[in-house]
């Protein structure tokens, strides 16, 4: 849990007390809300599919109608994300089957005022010793293409993204402590981000399996969804939007 970012705070996040037995969980479900400023999500459903492959919890999708006021913002244009999280942690304090786990999805740009970052792609609080496992997930910076040229891999360079942000978030929420490689690496970039794998290291898959986070083998039995392993790496995907967007700027 982010305790360095609870000083500040008035809500939920301030408000709990972590219990004295601290033992790592399984998400009983993970949850996906569609915050209702964000428009664009072709790539919500290759999200889905590709965490429910690994995870042997539920994975679902809820719209969520959560206004996100002038109060939240830490700059002009970008929402701090402690406040954005702590609304949500009231909104839907009485909403799952615990322990769940649950993620908002927003398409505007995040900061944490705590940290000396210029932004944030997400942000997650919660462990084994609290009552919620959130997180935020910004698409303002990870959203492939544009709206006037679309690629037919746009959603999945997005889904892919998102995928590696919230499997991260999951796996050190349950209480796993990692080895902080693979994909459990903090990317400071979206080069990073896209650089770095899908995949958990061997030790820390291992121990997610055991912890029953983790199927033991990467479920096969959806034809329409690709596995982590077979998955088009994600720079290839992006150097080919780029050769898209070269092109595109060439006719104009």
């Amino acid at each position: 849990m982010f305790s360095v970012l609870l000083a500040g705070t008035s809500g939920a996040l301030a408000q709990e007390q972590p219990r004295e037995v601290a033992r790592p969980i399984a998400p009983a479900e993970v949850v996906l809300y569609i915050q209702s400023d964000l428009k664009r999500t072709d790539f919500v459903q290759p999200l889905v599919c590709a965490l429910r492959r690994v995870l042997t919890a539920p994975v679902s999708v809820q719209a969520l109608d959560l206004p996100l006021g002038s109060e939240l913002l830490a700059t002009p244009t970008q929402f701090e994300a402690t406040k954005v999280a702590d609304q949500f942690i009231q909104r839907t304090a009485n909403e799952g089957n615990a322990p769940s786990f649950k993620y908002l999805l927003v398409p505007f740009d995040l900061k944490v005022e705590a940290w000396n970052w210029r932004y944030a792609f997400s942000v997650s609080f919660g462990d084994e010793t609290t009552s919620y496992h959130v997180g935020v997930v910004s698409t303002a910076r990870i959203v492939a293409g544009n709206w006037w040229l679309r690629s037919p891999w746009d959603h999945e360079i997005t889904a892919t993204r998102a995928y590696k942000l919230i499997l991260k978030s999951i796996a050190y929420r349950t209480g796993h402590r990692g080895t902080g490689a693979c994909i459990l690496a903090t990317p400071l970039s979206l080069q990073e981000l896209d650089g770095k794998s899908s995949e958990f290291c061997p030790d820390d898959r291992a121990a997610l399996v055991a912890a029953g986070v983790l199927k033991e083998k990467e479920q096969q039995s959806d034809p329409g969804c690709m596995t982590a392993a077979g998955r088009l790496p994600v720079p290839m995907l992006v150097t080919a939007r780029r050769m898209l967007d070269d092109w595109w700027a060439t006719l104009h």
